[in-house]
């Protein structure tokens, strides 16, 4: 299962970039043809998501008080204002008022809004902070899979996350994008013996989502891989937990209670489950709504968004991600294949009473080695490379236009 990454010195290393992406890590064409791939999806993405705004009918949707943007003309909301739906409201909120003495805040991790909050807390801003820490994560991503498996796969890596159905979410006013940039990044660092850099930003990916704290494990497999029995090195494992014990210890001055993070779950009606019991719900629910889900009509009624449709998506792309999991059981490398999943337990042992996997489409992106596992795999055959984009695009049109409606949530 996994590759021979015993120790190397660093002129012995492979060279990460070449061909189509550049010959090395440092030359301009890797940058274009990650802003290439980045532009172009961004467009599809935002362009479908302005027109669906624009022409489809809209769900009507509560906000937490205090939290909805400011009103502006249907230009704006056309173009940026229907970035901050859903969780993006909260990570408004949490920008411009912080936590506020609201517990259920809490389930959002405090460096996005904090981020967010250089820019004013402005829509404009979190949308750019996607968008510039997306291009960061395809930086990475393509370097990594380069240095693993080639050009030729990372080139196509870039493309399957940055086309994937649900990958809107990363010009979105949502942390997914930060998260990615800072966990591949940490990754890739740490993969060619940088711990230095790769400490600090797997600590800040446990102050941008709970997932940060998985990079334990992959840390862990990479410095046994790399540094055998050179011990002090292992002290870089702690890093990801570092992060999150300052937001455990801000949580205990705020809140009392440095696990309230967890606690507030419940308001979603998240809880521990067996993973075999999850699914199960989940394939019922389906079967329950698949005809709803494949009805535009209901899909796009106005009112009150129903959720239940999106039990369907949720149980395919669980599916979906557990294949891929399989599939890459042999071609990739054990601390990436580790992290995977580690990434999809998760959702899959913490389901939501009445949506078991509710957000699965959006969580796989949490899980992206997903992604280097498809860029490997439809570099290698045709016909698979066409059904996934085939599938890919039709689901992100649809997709994209249910989350600017305000119908979907992810």
């Amino acid at each position: 299962m996994a590759k021979d990454i015993s120790p190397t010195t660093r002129d012995q290393r492979t060279p990460l970039i070449d061909s189509r992406l550049g010959r090395s890590p440092s030359t301009k064409s890797s940058l274009r043809a990650v802003m290439w791939i980045v532009v172009l999806s961004r467009i599809f993405f935002m362009e479908a998501g302005s027109l669906a705004y624009l022409y489809l009918p809209h769900a009507w949707v509560e906000a937490p008080p205090g939290t909805l943007p400011p009103s502006g003309s249907l230009l704006y909301h056309a173009t940026l204002g229907l970035w901050a739906h859903w969780d993006g409201l909260w990570y408004y909120s949490i920008a411009n008022f912080g936590y506020a003495g609201r517990p259920s805040a809490t389930a959002f991790f405090p460096l996005f809004p904090l981020t967010l909050r250089i820019f004013q807390g402005s829509v404009i801003g979190g949308v750019a902070i996607s968008l510039v820490a997306f291009i960061a994560a395809v930086w990475f991503l393509t370097r990594l899979v380069s240095q693993e498996f080639g050009p030729r796969a990372a080139w196509y890596a870039g493309l399957a996350i940055a086309f994937f159905p649900t990958a809107f979410y990363t010009n979105a006013v949502y942390s997914e994008s930060l998260f990615l940039a800072l966990a591949i990044g940490a990754l890739y660092y740490a993969r060619n013996r940088h711990y230095w850099i790769a400490g600090p930003l797997a600590a800040l990916t446990t102050l941008v989502s709970i997932y940060g704290i998985l990079l334990v494990a992959p840390f862990a497999i990479l410095l046994w891989q790399q540094e055998r029995f050179h011990w002090k090195k292992y002290f870089h494992v702690a890093w990801p937990p570092l992060g999150l014990t300052v937001y455990m210890s801000f949580l205990i001055t705020k809140f009392g209670d440095p696990l309230i993070f967890e606690h507030t779950q419940s308001n979603w009606g998240r809880h521990f489950d067996w993973v075999w019991t999850t699914l199960w719900l989940a394939a019922k629910s389906a079967a329950y709504v698949w005809q709803q889900a494949l009805n535009p009509v209901i899909l796009f009624q106005t009112g009150i968004p129903s959720l239940g449709p999106s039990n369907f998506y949720n149980f395919l792309f669980a599916i979906f991600a557990i294949l891929m999991v399989v599939i890459m059981f042999k071609r990739l490398p054990f601390y990436l294949w580790t992290y995977t999943v580690l990434a999809l337990l998760v959702p899959l042992s913490y389901p939501a009473s009445s949506n078991p996997l509710m957000s699965m489409p959006r969580l796989v992106l949490e899980a992206f080695p997903i992604f280097i596992g498809l860029g490997v795999w439809i570099s290698e055959k045709r016909w698979i490379r066409i059904t996934y984009f085939l599938t890919a695009l039709p689901l992100g049109l649809l997709f994209v236009s249910l989350f600017a409606t305000a119908h979907w949530v992810a």
